[in-house]
């Protein structure tokens, strides 16, 4: 039996070191390969010629698929990957079981042209979560090789998610959400997407035990040239794994910890082979998105006589900058007004404090890069204590 809170009080046994930076690259997953023993093939080449590889874990007769880092910038899903792949060697008895069971294909890193540049599209600018049916993309047309080449019985799509989404109409952050893709515009149930929801609902009933009201549910909308779209219909189970926030958790090591139990637990629930209940499924609440990173409320802005009293919200964004190599948060004003139906990761009361706005041009405010609230100060929109 599945004990998902012993599997978290294990996690530090095997959580993979030196990997706790948000911003993973190509040179970064050389690096883990350069750290464990692990056989891996190579199966094609991106755009620019990085190597996109395969490892394969596990003797079983059903035979599993998961990818991560589609997109370049969204790397919580292959550090949740390092972590599962010391999980599986283990010798623990969940491990031992779905290793007899399975055989698991992990393909690290899709996008390595994209994860250089923390971008998430190619290196041709093409996003290839979108390029289904075009296949102008030599990722996409590496992953669509690899699923017809073997007998896939359920594939997971690994991604990141923005800090923006709730649960529902909750203020608890969407640390994981999932979904069970549509295979038409009507957004009909078939075998394909029960088993898929089936596998769903059972990873969100364990990991309600170790992060209750934080698990949220995708919009089934059918996206023609989606990637879990097609597979479903194509006969593929294709489950939506998204990495979200965790109160205070930027680097998204918190989320990471819990995508890695989320794997885990959808791994062992294929291989106990019996029949999903995937009743409960759309009792998953929907991500909503009203969160902001920040929001300072009740600012005064104050021109001469004229005075208006608003709340602000910043959002962080992940820059890229090709002169040091290196990714930056940087915070930015994006909303101005009555926030009252958002939501703050931080969220302030400035208590009538003034801004004062000489020229008058209230889209000025959009353009400060350094600023005091309370004991906060913001610098480049970034917080520093």
């Amino acid at each position: 039996m599945l004990k998902i809170k012993e599997l978290e009080d294990l996690y530090p046994s095997y959580k993979q070191d030196g990997f706790d930076n948000k911003w993973l690259n190509f040179e970064g997953l050389l690096d883990y390969f350069s750290k464990i023993s692990i056989e891996k093939k190579e199966i094609g080449k991106s755009f620019l010629g990085n190597s996109i590889y395969k490892i394969s874990v596990g003797k079983g007769s059903k035979r599993i698929l998961i990818w991560s880092q589609m997109h370049g910038n969204e790397s919580t899903g292959t550090r949740s990957m390092f972590d599962v792949l010391n999980f599986l060697n283990s010798k623990h008895i969940i491990a031992e079981q779905i290793l007899h069971e399975i055989t698991i294909d992990f393909i690290p890193m899709l996008n390595p042209d994209g994860a250089n540049v923390n971008t998430r599209r190619n290196a041709i600018g093409i996003d290839p979560n979108r390029d289904f049916l075009a296949q102008q993309s030599l990722e996409i047309k590496i992953l669509l090789q690899q699923v017809e080449s073997e007998n896939y019985i359920t594939l997971f799509n690994l991604h990141d998610q923005r800090t923006i989404f709730n649960v529902g109409e909750t203020a608890e952050p969407a640390t994981l959400s999932f979904l069970a893709p549509s295979y038409n515009i009507e957004e009909e149930m078939n075998d394909v997407r029960q088993h898929t929801m089936g596998i769903i609902q059972a990873m969100n009933t364990e990991l309600q035990k170790v992060i209750p009201g934080k698990i949220g549910r995708y919009t089934s909308e059918f996206y023609p040239m989606a990637t879990g779209d097609n597979f479903t219909k194509m006969g593929y189970p294709c489950i939506l794994f998204e990495a979200g926030h965790y109160p205070n958790d930027y680097q998204r090591n918190v989320t990471r910890k819990y995508n890695a139990l989320a794997i885990i637990t959808g791994l062992y629930t294929i291989s106990m082979s019996r029949k999903l209940d995937f009743s409960e499924y759309e009792l998953i609440p929907k991500n909503g998105s009203k969160f902001l990173d920040v929001i300072i409320r009740n600012i005064k802005i104050k021109n001469g006589l004229k005075e208006s009293l608003v709340d602000i919200g910043i959002y962080y964004e992940d820059i890229y900058y090709k002169d040091t190599n290196k990714v930056a948060e940087k915070g930015s004003i994006t909303e101005i007004g009555d926030l009252r139906k958002f939501f703050g990761h931080l969220d302030l009361d400035a208590k009538g404090e003034i801004f004062n706005n000489e020229s008058g041009s209230l889209p000025m405010l959009n353009q400060i890069a350094t600023f005091t609230v309370g004991e906060y100060n913001f610098i480049n929109g970034r917080i520093h204590y």
